[in-house]
Protein backbone atom coordinates (compact mmCIF):
# COMPACT_ATOMS: atom_id res chain seq x y z
CA UNK A 1 0.00 0.00 0.00
CA UNK A 2 1.24 3.55 -0.77
CA UNK A 3 0.47 5.93 2.02
CA UNK A 4 0.60 9.07 -0.31
CA UNK A 5 -2.86 8.05 -1.65
CA UNK A 6 -3.97 5.87 1.33
CA UNK A 7 -7.89 7.42 0.74
CA UNK A 8 -9.66 6.77 -2.30
CA UNK A 9 -12.88 7.49 -4.10
CA UNK A 10 -15.03 5.76 -6.97
CA UNK A 11 -17.35 8.26 -8.22
CA UNK A 12 -20.08 7.04 -10.36
CA UNK A 13 -20.00 4.12 -13.11
CA UNK A 14 -21.56 0.64 -13.05
CA UNK A 15 -20.85 -1.95 -10.56
CA UNK A 16 -17.58 -2.75 -12.08
CA UNK A 17 -16.25 0.53 -9.93
CA UNK A 18 -17.98 -1.03 -7.03
CA UNK A 19 -16.07 -4.07 -6.96
CA UNK A 20 -13.08 -2.56 -8.12
CA UNK A 21 -13.61 -0.25 -4.48
CA UNK A 22 -13.80 -3.72 -2.69
CA UNK A 23 -11.19 -5.12 -3.54
CA UNK A 24 -8.96 -1.99 -3.50
CA UNK A 25 -10.61 -1.75 0.34
CA UNK A 26 -8.05 -4.42 1.33
CA UNK A 27 -5.24 -2.05 1.20
CA UNK A 28 -6.71 1.03 1.20
CA UNK A 29 -9.48 3.61 2.73
CA UNK A 30 -12.05 3.27 -0.04
CA UNK A 31 -15.40 4.77 -0.42
CA UNK A 32 -18.10 5.39 -2.98
CA UNK A 33 -20.18 7.94 -4.30
CA UNK A 34 -23.39 7.65 -6.81
CA UNK A 35 -24.19 4.15 -5.38
CA UNK A 36 -26.62 5.29 -2.89
CA UNK A 37 -29.41 1.83 -4.68
CA UNK A 38 -26.64 -0.79 -3.34
CA UNK A 39 -27.00 -0.25 -0.25
CA UNK A 40 -24.57 0.74 2.96
CA UNK A 41 -22.70 -2.20 3.83
CA UNK A 42 -23.25 -4.12 0.49
CA UNK A 43 -19.96 -3.94 -0.92
CA UNK A 44 -17.00 -5.24 2.09
CA UNK A 45 -14.89 -2.77 3.32
CA UNK A 46 -16.47 -0.37 1.50
CA UNK A 47 -18.95 2.68 2.63
CA UNK A 48 -20.25 6.40 0.89
CA UNK A 49 -18.30 9.30 0.25
CA UNK A 50 -19.16 11.88 3.06
CA UNK A 51 -19.34 15.23 2.19
CA UNK A 52 -16.58 17.23 3.33
CA UNK A 53 -14.24 14.80 3.40
CA UNK A 54 -11.14 14.53 1.01
CA UNK A 55 -9.48 12.29 -0.54
CA UNK A 56 -5.97 11.47 -2.18
CA UNK A 57 -7.02 9.75 -5.48
CA UNK A 58 -10.39 9.91 -7.47
CA UNK A 59 -11.56 6.67 -9.63
CA UNK A 60 -13.52 8.00 -12.47
CA UNK A 61 -15.73 5.38 -14.99
CA UNK A 62 -14.87 4.76 -18.59
CA UNK A 63 -16.65 7.38 -20.72
CA UNK A 64 -18.15 6.52 -23.25
CA UNK A 65 -18.62 8.65 -26.92
CA UNK A 66 -19.14 12.33 -26.77
CA UNK A 67 -20.70 11.98 -23.04
CA UNK A 68 -18.83 13.74 -20.46
CA UNK A 69 -21.05 13.52 -18.03
CA UNK A 70 -20.27 10.56 -15.09
CA UNK A 71 -23.27 8.50 -14.84
CA UNK A 72 -24.53 6.92 -11.90
CA UNK A 73 -26.79 4.49 -12.74
CA UNK A 74 -27.21 2.78 -9.26
CA UNK A 75 -28.09 6.30 -7.99
CA UNK A 76 -30.46 7.43 -10.60
CA UNK A 77 -28.37 10.92 -11.15
CA UNK A 78 -25.37 12.08 -13.51
CA UNK A 79 -22.77 14.10 -12.19
CA UNK A 80 -20.55 17.34 -13.63
CA UNK A 81 -16.38 16.45 -13.66
CA UNK A 82 -16.38 19.62 -11.22
CA UNK A 83 -17.48 17.31 -8.21
CA UNK A 84 -13.84 16.06 -8.19
CA UNK A 85 -12.96 19.62 -6.50
CA UNK A 86 -15.50 18.18 -3.80
CA UNK A 87 -14.03 15.16 -3.04
CA UNK A 88 -10.50 15.56 -4.02
CA UNK A 89 -7.70 17.21 -2.05
CA UNK A 90 -4.99 19.43 -4.36
CA UNK A 91 -1.83 17.15 -5.39
CA UNK A 92 -4.40 14.24 -5.65
CA UNK A 93 -4.63 12.06 -8.55
CA UNK A 94 -7.66 11.36 -10.77
CA UNK A 95 -8.05 7.83 -12.56
CA UNK A 96 -10.46 7.38 -15.38
CA UNK A 97 -11.04 6.00 -19.05
CA UNK A 98 -10.96 7.94 -22.00
CA UNK A 99 -9.53 11.43 -20.78
CA UNK A 100 -10.75 14.36 -23.01
CA UNK A 101 -9.50 17.94 -23.22
CA UNK A 102 -12.15 19.23 -20.06
CA UNK A 103 -11.04 16.86 -17.33
CA UNK A 104 -7.96 17.50 -18.31
CA UNK A 105 -8.08 20.92 -17.80
CA UNK A 106 -9.72 20.87 -14.73
CA UNK A 107 -6.98 18.89 -13.45
CA UNK A 108 -4.58 21.54 -14.66
CA UNK A 109 -6.48 24.28 -12.60
CA UNK A 110 -7.28 21.69 -9.49
CA UNK A 111 -3.66 20.63 -9.40
CA UNK A 112 -4.43 16.95 -9.72
CA UNK A 113 -2.33 14.82 -11.75
CA UNK A 114 -4.39 12.82 -14.18
CA UNK A 115 -4.25 8.80 -15.17
CA UNK A 116 -6.05 7.44 -17.84
CA UNK A 117 -6.50 3.62 -16.69
CA UNK A 118 -7.29 2.56 -20.63
CA UNK A 119 -3.77 3.02 -21.62
CA UNK A 120 -2.30 0.38 -19.29
CA UNK A 121 -1.36 -2.50 -21.40
CA UNK A 122 -2.09 -4.72 -18.81
CA UNK A 123 -5.75 -3.54 -18.53
CA UNK A 124 -6.30 -3.70 -22.05
CA UNK A 125 -4.85 -7.38 -22.71
CA UNK A 126 -7.12 -9.08 -19.75
CA UNK A 127 -10.42 -6.72 -20.58
CA UNK A 128 -9.93 -8.10 -24.25
CA UNK A 129 -9.81 -11.80 -22.78
CA UNK A 130 -13.20 -10.95 -20.75
CA UNK A 131 -14.40 -9.70 -24.08
CA UNK A 132 -13.81 -12.77 -26.05
CA UNK A 133 -15.11 -15.12 -22.96
CA UNK A 134 -18.44 -12.67 -23.39
CA UNK A 135 -18.55 -13.14 -27.16
CA UNK A 136 -18.25 -17.03 -26.91
CA UNK A 137 -21.37 -16.49 -24.42
CA UNK A 138 -23.45 -14.51 -26.72
CA UNK A 139 -22.66 -16.59 -29.67
CA UNK A 140 -23.77 -20.01 -27.78
CA UNK A 141 -26.78 -18.33 -26.14
CA UNK A 142 -28.36 -16.50 -29.28
CA UNK A 143 -27.53 -19.78 -31.90
CA UNK A 144 -28.41 -22.49 -29.73
CA UNK A 145 -26.00 -24.62 -31.88
CA UNK A 146 -22.48 -25.99 -30.57
CA UNK A 147 -19.44 -23.98 -31.43
CA UNK A 148 -17.78 -27.16 -32.93
CA UNK A 149 -17.93 -27.37 -36.58
CA UNK A 150 -19.25 -23.83 -37.40
CA UNK A 151 -18.04 -21.11 -39.42
CA UNK A 152 -17.06 -17.98 -37.62
CA UNK A 153 -15.04 -14.83 -39.58
CA UNK A 154 -13.26 -12.61 -36.36
CA UNK A 155 -13.10 -9.03 -37.97
CA UNK A 156 -9.69 -7.35 -37.40
CA UNK A 157 -6.81 -8.97 -35.42
CA UNK A 158 -5.80 -6.75 -32.39
CA UNK A 159 -5.85 -7.60 -29.01
CA UNK A 160 -9.17 -8.82 -29.21
CA UNK A 161 -9.77 -10.01 -32.33
CA UNK A 162 -6.55 -11.90 -31.60
CA UNK A 163 -7.85 -13.69 -28.30
CA UNK A 164 -11.82 -14.16 -30.21
CA UNK A 165 -9.63 -16.47 -32.91
CA UNK A 166 -8.00 -18.51 -30.43
CA UNK A 167 -11.34 -19.54 -27.86
CA UNK A 168 -13.09 -19.75 -30.59
CA UNK A 169 -10.77 -22.27 -32.32
CA UNK A 170 -10.13 -23.73 -29.18
CA UNK A 171 -14.02 -24.66 -29.06
CA UNK A 172 -14.18 -26.53 -32.63
CA UNK A 173 -15.24 -23.50 -34.87
CA UNK A 174 -13.74 -22.96 -38.09
CA UNK A 175 -11.96 -19.82 -37.49
CA UNK A 176 -11.06 -17.16 -40.61
CA UNK A 177 -9.39 -14.31 -39.86
CA UNK A 178 -10.43 -11.30 -42.18
CA UNK A 179 -7.97 -8.29 -41.80
CA UNK A 180 -6.16 -5.30 -43.85
CA UNK A 181 -3.05 -5.50 -42.69
CA UNK A 182 -0.71 -8.26 -44.26
CA UNK A 183 1.31 -8.37 -41.42
CA UNK A 184 -2.19 -9.64 -39.64
CA UNK A 185 -3.09 -11.51 -42.41
CA UNK A 186 0.65 -13.39 -41.89
CA UNK A 187 0.61 -14.18 -38.16
CA UNK A 188 -2.81 -15.55 -38.29
CA UNK A 189 -1.84 -18.05 -40.96
CA UNK A 190 1.41 -18.67 -38.81
CA UNK A 191 -1.46 -19.43 -35.92
CA UNK A 192 -3.24 -22.12 -38.20
CA UNK A 193 -6.05 -19.85 -38.53
CA UNK A 194 -7.81 -19.28 -42.63
CA UNK A 195 -7.25 -15.90 -43.56
CA UNK A 196 -9.13 -13.56 -45.73
CA UNK A 197 -8.01 -9.58 -46.89
CA UNK A 198 -10.77 -7.49 -46.53
CA UNK A 199 -9.25 -5.40 -49.26
CA UNK A 200 -10.07 -8.24 -52.09
CA UNK A 201 -13.89 -7.40 -52.22
CA UNK A 202 -14.45 -11.04 -53.81
CA UNK A 203 -13.01 -13.19 -51.50
CA UNK A 204 -14.02 -11.08 -48.10
CA UNK A 205 -17.67 -11.25 -49.98
CA UNK A 206 -16.97 -15.18 -50.26
CA UNK A 207 -16.32 -15.41 -46.63
CA UNK A 208 -19.22 -13.35 -45.49
CA UNK A 209 -21.85 -15.64 -47.45
CA UNK A 210 -20.25 -18.83 -45.47
CA UNK A 211 -20.06 -17.45 -42.17
CA UNK A 212 -22.79 -18.61 -39.43
CA UNK A 213 -21.06 -16.17 -37.38
CA UNK A 214 -19.54 -13.42 -37.97
CA UNK A 215 -17.41 -11.36 -34.64
CA UNK A 216 -16.32 -7.85 -35.80
CA UNK A 217 -13.63 -6.24 -33.56
CA UNK A 218 -12.66 -3.42 -36.02
CA UNK A 219 -14.18 0.14 -35.84
CA UNK A 220 -14.56 1.07 -39.26
CA UNK A 221 -17.77 0.38 -41.87
CA UNK A 222 -16.49 -2.78 -43.42
CA UNK A 223 -19.94 -4.46 -44.21
CA UNK A 224 -21.58 -2.24 -46.58
CA UNK A 225 -23.07 -2.41 -49.89
CA UNK A 226 -22.70 -5.50 -51.88
CA UNK A 227 -20.74 -7.14 -48.76
CA UNK A 228 -23.43 -6.61 -46.87
CA UNK A 229 -25.88 -8.34 -49.21
CA UNK A 230 -23.46 -11.28 -49.30
CA UNK A 231 -24.43 -12.52 -45.90
CA UNK A 232 -26.29 -15.34 -45.66
CA UNK A 233 -29.85 -14.74 -44.06
CA UNK A 234 -29.87 -15.64 -40.11
CA UNK A 235 -25.86 -15.16 -39.61
CA UNK A 236 -24.80 -13.85 -36.23
CA UNK A 237 -23.25 -10.29 -36.28
CA UNK A 238 -21.69 -9.67 -32.79
CA UNK A 239 -20.57 -6.10 -32.87
CA UNK A 240 -17.54 -5.71 -30.59
CA UNK A 241 -16.58 -2.33 -32.33
CA UNK A 242 -16.46 1.13 -30.79
CA UNK A 243 -17.80 1.66 -34.60
CA UNK A 244 -20.37 -0.39 -36.03
CA UNK A 245 -19.41 -2.42 -39.21
CA UNK A 246 -22.37 -2.32 -40.91
CA UNK A 247 -24.39 0.50 -42.44
CA UNK A 248 -27.85 0.04 -43.65
CA UNK A 249 -29.49 -3.41 -44.40
CA UNK A 250 -28.18 -6.38 -43.66
CA UNK A 251 -29.40 -9.95 -43.48
CA UNK A 252 -27.33 -10.51 -40.38
CA UNK A 253 -29.53 -10.72 -36.75
CA UNK A 254 -26.87 -7.48 -34.89
CA UNK A 255 -25.97 -8.23 -31.42
CA UNK A 256 -24.83 -4.95 -30.08
CA UNK A 257 -22.07 -6.11 -27.72
CA UNK A 258 -19.96 -3.12 -26.69
CA UNK A 259 -18.70 -2.90 -22.92
CA UNK A 260 -18.89 -6.56 -22.35
CA UNK A 261 -16.41 -6.74 -19.00
CA UNK A 262 -18.72 -4.82 -17.86
CA UNK A 263 -22.10 -6.82 -18.01
CA UNK A 264 -21.19 -10.07 -18.55
CA UNK A 265 -18.08 -9.96 -15.84
CA UNK A 266 -18.60 -7.04 -13.75
CA UNK A 267 -16.95 -8.89 -10.48
CA UNK A 268 -13.75 -9.61 -13.06
CA UNK A 269 -13.92 -6.22 -15.06
CA UNK A 270 -13.85 -4.25 -11.31
CA UNK A 271 -10.85 -6.36 -10.29
CA UNK A 272 -8.77 -5.52 -13.50
CA UNK A 273 -9.19 -1.88 -12.80
CA UNK A 274 -8.27 -2.24 -9.32
CA UNK A 275 -5.21 -4.59 -10.11
CA UNK A 276 -4.54 -1.40 -12.66
CA UNK A 277 -4.61 1.09 -10.54
CA UNK A 278 -2.86 -0.13 -8.06
CA UNK A 279 -0.04 -0.83 -10.64
CA UNK A 280 0.02 2.80 -11.32
CA UNK A 281 0.33 3.27 -7.49
CA UNK A 282 3.11 1.71 -6.72
CA UNK A 283 5.20 2.73 -9.79
CA UNK A 284 4.49 6.40 -8.72
CA UNK A 285 5.53 5.54 -5.19
CA UNK A 286 8.91 3.78 -6.26
CA UNK A 287 9.71 6.78 -8.29
CA UNK A 288 9.01 9.31 -5.46
CA UNK A 289 11.78 7.10 -3.50
CA UNK A 290 9.10 4.27 -1.99
CA UNK A 291 10.60 0.57 -1.26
Amino acid sequence: MTDEYRKIVFIGGDMRMAYAAEKQAKDHDCALSGFDMIGTGKMHGVGNARTGDKYDAAVLPVFAGSSHEIRCPYSNRTYDINILTIHLRRGGIVFAGRVFPELEQLCADSGYQLCDYLEREELAVRNAELTAEGAVAIAINETGRALLGSHISVLGFGRIGKICARYFSALGAAVTVCARRKSDLAWAESLGYRTTDICSGAEFCGTLAGSDIIVNTAPAELITGERAAAIKKGALLIELASVPCTKGETPARIISAGGLPGKTAPISAGEIIADTIENILTERSMKNGGA
